[in-house]
Order: C-alpha cells, then structure tokens, then sequence
C-alpha cells in the first residue's frame, strides 16, 4: 500500500510521517529526491535524496523519475528505483505534492493500494504555525494555498489536522481497513 499526504505548508505533513512510522513498524518512508538545501535532520531519517539543481535536472533529462514537480523554487520527485521498492509488497508513506499526487494515482493506481489523504489547516494556522517554526518566507509559501486548496476533491479523505493523536487515529484505522 501507498499513502500519499498532501497539504499547504504548515500542515503537519512530516509530523504526522514521523509519528506513524515510529508507531507503525510495517510502514516505510518512500524516499524522494529534491534539489532543496540539506535540512538539519540527520540524513539517515530525512526522507530526501539532497541533489544540486543540475543534479536533478540530469535526473529529468535522463528519464530517471517517475515523477516530478517544482514547488517554491525546488524541485521534488520520486527516482523509478524507488517505484520498484514500492511494488514489492511493503507499505509506504510519503509527502507529496498536489500535481504528484495525481501523477502517482493515474499512474500506480491499477498497480497498488493507494490511500491519498490532504492535511486541511485553516489559513490562519497555517501563517501562526509557520511563524512557530522560524519560516522567513511566509508569503511564498502561502502563495500556493488557493492552488493546493482546490485540489482537495482528488483525495481519498480530507483530515482536519487540528488534533494530533486524532489525524493519526484516523490514518492508522485507514491503513487497517486497506490492508484486510
């Protein structure tokens, strides 16, 4: 199974990774690639592959992903290496964007389980929770919420992330239902 989390900037989304994959031991991160700076994770648990730009671009011009999208500046996809992981039987999990949430869907969705999920924060949230966590540049962020906003109805299932131990009840409780 496959489980995509969408959602704006400040939703919650590597949180609530983290806190299943530590609560699920049979749940794995699909990692990806990007071309955004190196974050202050250890890169043993960062869920990217860090590459330069022309890095990435090689990987483009290449054919060597499955998909991807350029969000804020950087790019962010999925090498075909990591399609082959996912189509062994494992369960997965991973972030992603609105546009590679419906690639990945169109594309693996005869193929796999898919269980795609968009975190929904009100605006307000969104800006405070961004401020919390030292973001400088709020306003680029926020400029893709209406874009990200109206992809909603592509998903399996709109969470409410205002609760923590809620959001991730409920995605475990989906994650069951998938696997019987």
């Amino acid at each position: 199974m496959l489980i995509l989390l969408s959602g704006c900037s400040g939703a919650g989304k590597n949180t609530v990774i983290d806190k299943l994959i530590e609560r699920n031991s049979n749940l794995y991160y699909l990692k990806s690639c990007t071309s955004r700076p190196k974050e202050n994770r250890d890169e043993l648990k960062s869920p990217y592959i860090y590459l330069t730009r022309e890095e990435f671009e090689d990987k483009i011009n290449n054919n060597e992903l499955f998909e991807y999208e350029e969000i804020h500046g950087n790019y962010y996809g999925i090498l075909n290496d990591s399609i082959n992981d996912l189509l062994n039987g494992k369960n997965f999990i991973k972030d992603i964007g609105v546009l590679g949430q419906k690639n990945m869907v169109e594309r693996l969705g005869n193929k796999v389980k898919i269980l795609s999920i968009f975190l929904d924060v009100p605006k307000t949230e969104l800006i405070k929770r961004l401020k919390l966590r030292g973001e400088k540049n709020i306003e680029k962020r926020m400029e893709r919420f209406d874009f990200e906003s109206a992809h909603r109805p592509n998903y399996n299932l709109i969470i409410q992330n205002d609760n923590l131990d809620k959001t991730l009840s409920i995605i475990e409780n989906l994650i069951n239902k998938k696997e019987n």
